[in-house]
């Protein structure tokens, strides 16, 4: 059971004497602007913001070669485009069985993606 307290004090006690032993004190309410307190740690506080900041500029500085830096590539292609770009190159990519990467949604969106494999390579439907 939880019960508001009448007047915001602080209790000696939770039993009822007709005479209390000491004067209660009055609780006084935290400021709005007062900080959380920090409790004891054996732990240096961490900077997050700080570290997030510098693991964004390592990745953006990192050069990669062959197929990370495709993937990367992609990735970042991918990160930084609007809705329909991200329905046409998910479609393209899906229906040509990882063959065509399109962006152009009006293109993509009003048919069926054909696979088109690389040169020497012939493209083979599988069955379910």
């Amino acid at each position: 059971i939880r019960l508001a307290k009448a007047e915001q004090i602080t209790w000696t006690s939770l039993d009822y004497d007709k005479k209390p032993k000491a004067v209660p004190q009055k609780i006084i309410p935290p400021a709005e602007s007062a900080q959380r307190p920090s409790y004891p740690s054996s732990k240096s506080k961490k900077d997050w913001d700080k570290l997030e900041a510098e693991v964004k500029k390592e990745e953006k500085e990192e050069k990669l070669e062959g197929d990370a830096a495709l993937n990367k590539f992609f990735r970042d292609i991918y990160s930084d485009a609007d809705e329909d770009m991200r329905r046409a190159m998910m479609k393209s990519f899906v229906e040509s069985n990882g063959t065509v990467l399109s962006t152009n949604w009006k293109d993509v969106g009003s048919k069926k993606v054909e696979g088109s494999p690389p040169d020497g390579m012939e493209l083979k439907k599988w069955e379910y």
